[in-house]
């Protein structure tokens, strides 16, 4: 699971004041949860600036348009604005020119050039917050601005100040942060910082909330716990008066910096919890409940319109929270929308509870709803993370939104709490990681990640924090918290004595290869699935009833097992065809033939690449020519091609096999025009069939060098009339066969033309003839030219033309 992490956030619970975050990002990942991605917060609001209006006036020549004289800092300019809560005195968000906007919120990025409105000429642009990407912390109507004063009231503005300055924003970085399902306390800010503490060997400051002592008479929620094996622990306190609005700057931004957004002040602090702590917290309005709190399975057939607007239908199996009537919430999943927090609550009960993961899990598959709660419940939370997690949100509501605490809290526990203990020797730890650490190192490390340790000799004994209940289950868990602590990056890698290496079959290494050469020449790999649609293959033109079936098939779409990979390629290519106007993709994966008695028997799996050209001029030549790389690569030699005359896939006069002996090592051409156009193509398709068994058998791996000659070659041009069938591959075969002096043959032209017999043809081919012993003479050279000559007659019935 990905968290996004504020830095700036992070810093406030852990001392990072040295360590930046490139740094932090690589020290972390080597030791703890992998940061993927680092996200300069404020990149969108360049070139916009904090505007201060100082006068506003009508519009010469537009009724909804006016003037703003605005205070930019170095300059006053005029900017013509149609936002209908401009006034003066206001502050605003201006965008200056070559600052990048989205206009009315919607499309693409623009960037504003010198503009003249309505014959006005307007120096930027006064911002609504949906043009700037801020719609969501600052929502608001059709045609308003982004009023800052209204917007962040707390905050000192300065005119001319970048606003991702005025945000507090440009000096933040959001850590995209891969976090391991085991390890929820770090999908937390306080989690993460522990963490950061640890690896990077610097001081954790976060210090918990204490709950506000009261004084007076108070009264009790009534919370029932009748499922006690699915609710280990249930925390709950009632806060009458108070204030339900928007939350401060503060909190929208860090709620926005992990991916959420705000909706009231009281439900923004259940989300921060969540964020802060990995606890998830929920707030009801009291007002709605009736006669208390009961945490019990559904009744069959009962149902709860919840938060994401759906009524659902609940079975007996499934934890709620309910009053003495009916479920307001679904346990640990989601709430109830009668219950909700909403602008006219005055008072709310607060809710802190563990339940059991898998009957989370199990509700909320059935029930096809994924929250940030969920999502955290069903991965194990600590009972004793509750007490924090309550004090935290009683303090924050107390100072955002006011009210009293009115009630006791009320804590309902299924068993008392105690923590695990494990042991291992310092010996255990070396023989482990084949570091001879120092145990008094060993200890620090444990002690530093939380965990309670005492020593006996070489024995360690350590108590597990409850923030890491769910992880830690074993001793050998200490020796891995060690490990990666220190660093698996400073444990030197060490090949056991008497293991080898298991070697790579030739197959696998041979795909490697052909995987690597399609790379470099400039293709893109895919991966499609095995199992295709038989709608796909009767498409393209190929039989399904001969291939095997899948007796259970997930879908329509997975019914039979391919024997080709080109229907796929064809597939991902009508697909993207609108996305790249050049598409030269390729795949190397098995394709499935029956075998044996019927479907008895285990199918005949044959590894096959294939390649598909789409958006250049003749596709097919390119296609041919990534072959012949391909080959050559691939060592092969005395290679001959054959024209594919009759095929209902492939185009009859563009298609030609490539062949070692009689073995079929490539197909390579055009796909026909009738299957072209049920793939609504409207341009031609090449495409490569080679299957890699051929490939393998009669590959090289061994290359030999060959010094070029030190003696200057002779050239000569030749033009041979044959028969307009005869392949140029035959002809040029026969010229090199003729002498070992032929170092070169290269075709350069075919003319079919006027004054050329019918069914003749004339090729053009340029010779290169070359001794490494010595320069050859002219006469020499003449008679090599006349035994080609000779050759060409006898073998093609070829004549030359003079």
């Amino acid at each position: 699971m990905n968290s996004l992490v504020s830095y700036d956030w992070l810093k406030e619970y852990v001392d990072l004041k040295k360590v930046k975050p490139d740094e932090f990002a690589k020290r972390v990942s080597l030791s703890g949860p992998g940061v993927e991605k680092l996200i300069p917060q404020g990149a969108g609001l360049d070139g916009i600036v904090v505007g201060h209006v100082l006068e506003v006036k009508p519009h010469p020549n537009a009724d909804k348009l006016r003037l703003a004289i605005t205070d930019i800092g170095k300059s006053k300019v005029t900017i013509v604005c149609g936002g209908s809560n401009l006034k003066e005195d206001q502050w605003v968000a201006v965008a200056l020119v070559g600052a990048k906007v989205r206009w009315h919120g919607e499309g693409e990025l623009i960037e504003l050039t010198p503009a003249e409105i309505r014959g006005v000429k307007s120096d930027g642009m006064i911002c609504a917050a949906n043009e700037t990407g801020l719609f969501d912390a600052f929502p608001h109507a059709d045609r308003e601005i982004l009023d800052l004063g209204v917007a962040i009231p707390d905050m000192r503005l300065m005119a001319g100040a970048p606003l991702a300055d005025a945000l507090g924003l440009s000096s933040d970085i959001v850590m995209d942060i891969e976090v391991t399902s085991n390890r929820v306390d770090a999908m937390g800010m306080v989690g993460m910082a522990r963490e950061a503490s640890a690896i990077l060997n610097v001081p954790f400051t976060w210090k918990p909330s204490v709950m506000k002592k009261t004084k007076g008479k108070l009264s009790s929620v009534d919370v029932k716990v009748a499922a006690k094996n699915l609710c280990p622990r249930y925390m709950a306190v009632r806060i009458d008066g108070v204030t339900v609005g928007p939350s401060p700057w503060w909190l929208k931004r860090r709620l926005m910096s992990a991916g959420l957004n705000s909706i009231n002040n009281i439900v923004d602090i259940t989300n921060f919890i969540l964020l802060e702590l990995a606890q998830p917290m929920h707030a009801f309005d009291a007002n709605t409940l009736e006669k208390g709190i009961n945490v019990r399975l559904a009744k069959k057939g009962e149902k709860i319109h919840a938060l994401d607007g759906r009524t659902h239908e609940l079975t007996d199996t499934m934890l709620v929270i309910a009053d003495a009537s009916k479920p307001v919430a679904v346990a640990g999943v989601i709430g109830g929308q009668a219950s909700g927090v909403a602008t006219n609550t005055t008072s709310i009960i607060l809710e802190a509870a563990t339940f059991d993961s898998v009957s989370i899990r199990r509700t909320a598959r059935a029930l096809n709803i994924q929250t940030d709660a969920q999502l955290r419940y069903e991965k194990g939370l600590s009972v004793q993370a509750l007490p924090d997690a309550l004090a935290r949100a009683v303090e924050l509501v107390l100072e955002l939104a006011g009210g009293s605490i009115v009630s006791t809290v009320a804590d309902v526990k299924a068993a008392t709490y105690k923590a695990q203990r494990f042991s291992i020797t310092s010996d255990e730890v070396t023989a482990l990681i084949g570091v001879a650490l120092p145990q008094k190192e060993m200890v620090a490390i444990l002690r530093r990640l939380g965990f309670g340790i005492s020593t006996a000799g070489k024995k360690i004994n350590a108590t597990v924090p409850w923030w890491r209940d769910h992880d830690i289950e074993l001793p050998r868990d200490l020796v891995e918290e060690i490990a990666r602590v220190y660093g698996y990056a400073n444990i030197p890698p060490v090949v056991p004595v008497g293991l080898a290496p298991r070697p790579i079959q030739p197959d696998l290494v041979w795909e490697d290869r052909m995987c690597d050469a399609s790379k470099a020449a400039g293709l893109t790999e895919t991966y499609s699935y095995s199992f295709v649609s038989k709608e796909l293959m009767e498409k393209a033109g190929y039989d399904p009833s001969k291939m095997l079936h899948i007796q259970n098939p997930l879908t329509s779409e997975f019914e039979v097992m391919r024997t080709t990979l080109l229907p796929s390629l064809l597939a991902a290519a009508a697909e993207n065809r609108e996305r790249e106007s050049e598409l030269r993709l390729f795949e190397v994966s098995n394709v499935y033939y029956p075998k044996g008695d019927g479907w008895k028997d285990l199918p005949d799996e044959r590894a096959e690449l294939g390649a598909l050209f789409m958006g250049m001029k003749e596709p097919w030549r390119v296609a041919k020519g990534y072959v012949e790389h391909l080959l050559a690569e691939a060592g092969l030699q005395e290679i001959s091609w054959r024209r594919l005359e009759s095929d209902t896939f492939w185009h009859p006069g563009r298609t030609v096999q490539a062949f070692v002996g009689s073995d079929l090592i490539a197909t390579v051409g055009e796909v026909s025009p009738k299957i072209a156009n049920r793939f609504k193509f409207e341009s031609a398709v090449g495409l490569v069939d080679m299957p890699m068994e051929t490939v393998v058998a009669h590959g090289k791996s061994a290359k030999r060098y060959k010094a070029v000659s030190p003696f200057p070659p002779a050239k000569r041009d030749i033009a041979v009339v044959v028969d307009r069938r005869t392949e140029y591959d035959d002809i040029a075969r026969e010229i090199a066969r003729t002498n070992p002096l032929v170092t070169n043959v290269e075709w350069f032209d075919t003319y079919e033309g006027k004054n050329m017999f019918p069914g003749k043809k004339s090729v053009a081919i340029h010779l290169t003839f070359s001794s490494p012993e010595r320069t050859l003479e002219s006469a020499e050279v003449d008679g090599l030219m006349e035994t080609i000559t000779l050759a060409l007659k006898e073998k093609l019935h070829g004549d030359i033309r003079a």
